[in-house]
């Protein structure tokens, strides 16, 4: 347990053998993990205004003018029931003609009407919408809502769906190229990192492997400095990032827009420094290998 701990030690002492090395590398690394945390943190803020203003649907529901108030209760119950069904907001002729009225701001006076109001029985039914298969749901759902008794309309906003749709494919079409460009250039410079190293260390690992030292004795050190020095870069660029959140939050929470902008989740968080750390070892596996 001694020699682990010793061994680790030795691979983040070493680094500092070329601080200049060093400091480049950090850099270079630091960078490039800011620009794709703050890539991330654009996808995380732009997912969750969607899912709060456009990942629910509204569908109107309009029966027809035969339909009995006891017959409109029963159904209305139901419809809680609806798998995908989060809020349903129902309205009687006269809550209806009311509603009507207040849109008119009171330039319009409708009063007279209560009692034998022409609308008809509606409901306003808000439903969460599936990550796939968008436009299928949405016209299932309407067959469903359709099918109930009496039920004479129902129509809903075709742009939810399509605006829901094209940004789920735009994240899958983009998010993954753009983060897996970015995994690979941190590989790149902590492999070229790692192979300057062996290069200014060669004397000393051959005379290690002259008396004796083991393989795993040999590697080990270096690939801790690998992940030491992913896990640190990724660290400075989180705090970089998190500076840069602090003086933006509230930039466009102002009125019409009062949209807030949060910091990544610790999830994320989390991900991104594993992430880092492991492609360090991996590309130092790769440097030793070479």
């Amino acid at each position: 347990m001694n020699v682990f701990f010793r061994l680790l030690f030795q691979g983040v002492r070493d680094l500092f053998r070329s601080p200049w090395s060093l400091c480049m590398t950090l850099a270079a690394i630091t960078l490039v993990t800011f620009l794709g945390s703050a890539f991330l943190m654009l996808v995380h803020n732009l997912n969750l205004q969607l899912g709060t203003r456009h990942g629910n649907v509204q569908f109107q529901v309009y029966w027809g003018g035969n339909a009995t108030q006891a017959e409109m209760q029963e159904v209305w119950g139901a419809l809680s029931s609806i798998q995908g069904v989060v809020n349903v907001r129902t309205f009687t002729p006269d809550q209806a003609l009311e509603v009507l009225s207040e849109s008119f701001q009171k330039s319009v006076d409708l009063e007279w009407m209560k009692g034998r109001s022409p609308l008809p029985p509606t409901a306003l039914v808000e439903c969460e919408m599936p990550e796939d298969g968008q436009k299928k749901w949405a016209a299932a759902m309407v067959d469903r809502l359709q099918a109930l008794p009496k039920v004479q309309k129902v129509s809903f906003n075709p742009l939810q769906v399509d605006v829901l749709s094209s940004w789920v494919g735009f994240t899958r079409m983009a998010f993954w190229p753009v983060m897996g460009f970015l995994l690979t250039v941190v590989a790149l410079v902590v492999g070229n990192t790692i192979k300057l190293a062996l290069l200014v260390r060669r004397e000393e690992l051959e005379i290690l492997r002259f008396v004796g030292a083991s393989r795993a004795y040999i590697q080990f050190p270096l690939l801790v400095g690998g992940a030491f020095q992913g896990f640190l870069a990724s660290g400075v660029a989180l705090v970089l990032l998190k500076l840069v959140h602090h003086a933006i939050e509230n930039l466009l929470n102002v009125p019409p827009l009062w949209i807030s902008i949060f910091f990544l989740p610790n999830l994320y968080i989390l991900a991104i420094l594993s992430v880092l750390a492991g492609v360090g070892v991996i590309s130092s596996c790769v440097a030793l290998r070479n």
